[in-house]
Parts: structure tokens; sequence; C-alpha cells
């Protein structure tokens, strides 16, 4: 018995460290939120020197978890416990150094003109930060079951920053460029605190429900591929990654012109030699898509997106062109030749692309 209360105790003194921390990260926020309403330089002074005690209670919770590790073996629940307060921890000190990058930023500088739109993202954050802290030390975990969808709002207000950044650059003088990358820098720094408030969320899901309960799901990253044929080349690229990657990320259809009659389903048995089943996917325009957690734009064919159209993809999303993938469909559904290249081409490129997406998922894990 002697054994399991120390065990219960190292874990409560770990909490309590992991308290602190988020207390102090916490104050930070809320000190930002106060200067954008009512600017102060001096009282972002103070974020600065509690960025190096937030450093110090990182590593004073690294020490106590490992020690737990080597000398409490812990199983179940509390060596989830364990697992998650590690990893919380460092979530939390990412967000420390991101609010202390903001009150530097601050200092040297004016409110940005974008003070509005600012503070609409720096309250969602902090309301993303005020639900992890109360699901993980009251025990409420009803308020994170939706934590993506307040995520997705603090995504939503990035993009329309990034959008006004890029009409201040196209006037070119020194002045609009330092402001348009200023705009980019805190949007995106805001940006990183709601995402690392959605990954604290679901540590403290995967401790207390363990992987097969858990309630929130790890949002999955989405693969767009697009073609200038009305998205069936695109659908038929789609269908030969879905059964590598369909755990791992999402996938979706854009097509750049008019969507066509020709149904992927003609293609059943051409694709059934390859045992490949053709997957039906809601074919979207390009500027009607989704783009959310959007990691990659995969073009297939030789031809450019109208500016209009490409402005619309955000800039974190990797675009690839497969330009010698250019084939029109109702050629390769009747001519075997033609098909046969066709998936050839498509082979080489999807395996590549598998290859790369399931060691990315290794590193992640």
């Amino acid at each position: 018995m002697s054994r399991i209360s120390s065990l219960e105790v190292q874990l409560s003194n770990v909490k309590s460290l992991l308290r602190t921390m988020c207390d102090a990260v916490n104050t930070g926020l809320v000190t930002l939120i106060q200067h954008f309403e009512h600017p102060n330089p001096n009282r972002l002074i103070k974020i600065v020197v509690l960025d190096s005690e937030i450093d110090n209670l990182e590593r004073a919770i690294d020490t106590s978890i490992l020690q737990i590790l080597a000398t409490q073996q812990p199983l179940g629940y509390e060596l989830r416990l364990a697992y998650a307060c590690a990893k919380i921890a460092h979530h939390i000190e990412r967000i420390g150094d991101a609010v202390e990058s903001l009150a530097r930023q601050l200092v040297n500088g004016d409110i940005p003109d974008q003070k509005e739109i600012f503070l609409e993202m720096l309250n969602d954050s902090k309301d993303l930060f005020e639900r992890s802290y109360t699901a993980m030390f009251e025990g409420d975990l009803s308020l994170i079951q939706e934590i993506h969808l307040l995520d997705d709002k603090v995504d939503f207000k990035q993009r329309e920053l990034y959008h006004i950044a890029k009409k201040i650059l196209k006037k070119e003088s020194k002045g609009n460029i330092d402001k348009a990358l200023r705009i980019i820098s805190m949007s995106a720094k805001i940006e990183k605190i709601a995402d690392l408030c959605c990954n604290w969320a679901e540590q403290i899901d995967l401790a207390e429900n363990g992987m097969v309960r858990r309630k929130i799901q790890k949002r999955k990253y989405r693969l767009v591929f697009m073609d200038n044929v009305g998205g069936i080349n695109a659908s038929i690229a789609a269908s030969f990654l879905y059964q590598n990657v369909k755990d791992i990320v999402d996938l979706s259809v854009v097509a750049s012109q008019p969507i066509k009659t020709n149904n992927i389903l003609n293609f059943t048995n051409l694709l059934s030699e390859y045992e490949i089943t053709p997957q039906i996917f809601p074919i979207a325009r390009i500027t009607s898509m989704n783009w959310n957690k959007s990691l990659m734009l995969i073009i297939l064919g030789d031809f450019e997106l109208p500016k209009e159209e490409l402005e619309v993809v955000p800039y974190k999303t990797v675009q690839i062109i497969w330009n010698e993938i250019n084939f029109e469909p109702n050629e390769i559904e009747s001519d075997p030749k033609k098909f046969k290249e066709f998936v050839n081409s498509l082979l080489i490129r999807t395996n590549h692309l598998a290859q790369i997406i399931a060691r990315t998922q290794e590193q992640n894990e």
C-alpha cells in the first residue's frame, strides 16, 4: 500500500507543478489581451520574466516524471497520466514561448491596425486554454469535446489576416513590407497557441479514457487532389492512395474546370486489374473547398491555376505538381494502352507519396 500511496503523492506533486506552470502562462495571455485593449509596454516586461519561471517548471516536471518512471513503474491510468503530464508540460512551455515572443514584438512596435481581429484570436485562444485547464484540474471533460471546432475559428481569423498582409505587401514599400510580415508573424504565433491547446486537450482525453475509449479523435491532415478535367483523374489518383493512408489523412478532390459527366465507376473493371477499388469523392470547386488542415495540394496535369483561385489556397499548404499525369478521361477509358500509361505514372507517384506520409506519421508518434 505504501508504494501506491507514494505514487499518488508523486503524481499529485507533478500536477501541482503543472498547474503553477499553467497559471504563469495564463497570466501572460491575460496580459497580452489587456495590452491590446489598453496599451502599456511596462506590463509586457512581466511576461518576459515569467518565461524563465515557466522553463524552470518544465524542467522540474520532467525530473519528477523520470523519478516516477524509475522508482514506481506505473501502469494503466497512472502511466498514461505521467506520460500526458510530460507532453502537456512541453505544450505549455511552447505556449509560453509564443506568448513571450508576442510580448517582445509588441514592446518594440505599435498595436497593429487589425487590433479587433487580433483580439478575437487572442480571446478565442484564451478560451481554448481555459477549457483545457478546467478539464485537467477540475475534471470537466465536457468542455473539450468540441475543442477542434473552436480551433477552426482561430484558423479562419489567421487566414483573414494573411490575406490582409498580402494586400499590404502589394504596395511594395519598406514600411508596408515590415507591417505585413509583422501581421503574418503575430497571427501565426496566436494560431500556434490555439493548436497547442488542442494538443493539450487530446492528452487529457488520452490519460482519462485510454486509446480505445478516447472521446476526442486526433484531427487528420487533408490531401487535396486537383485536375482540370472535371475531377475524374484526381478521383482515380486519390483512390490509388486511399487504401494505404485512409487512417492517417483525409483525401479530397477539387476541379478547376466544370465537373464532367464521366463517372469513376466506369473505370471499375480497368482498376480491378490493379486491385484498386474506385472511391467516390465529392468533387468541389477550389473556391468552395474547406482548406482546414490541408497539408498538400497535388495538381495533376500541366496547367496553371488562375490567380484568384491560387489566393484561396492557404500559404501553409504545400503545392505539388504531377505534370506528366496529363490525360483526357475519355481517352484513358477507351484506350487500354493509354490507361496503362496513366496507371504506371500514378503508381510511381502515389507509392512514393504513401511512403512519405507513413514516415511522417512514424516521426510524429
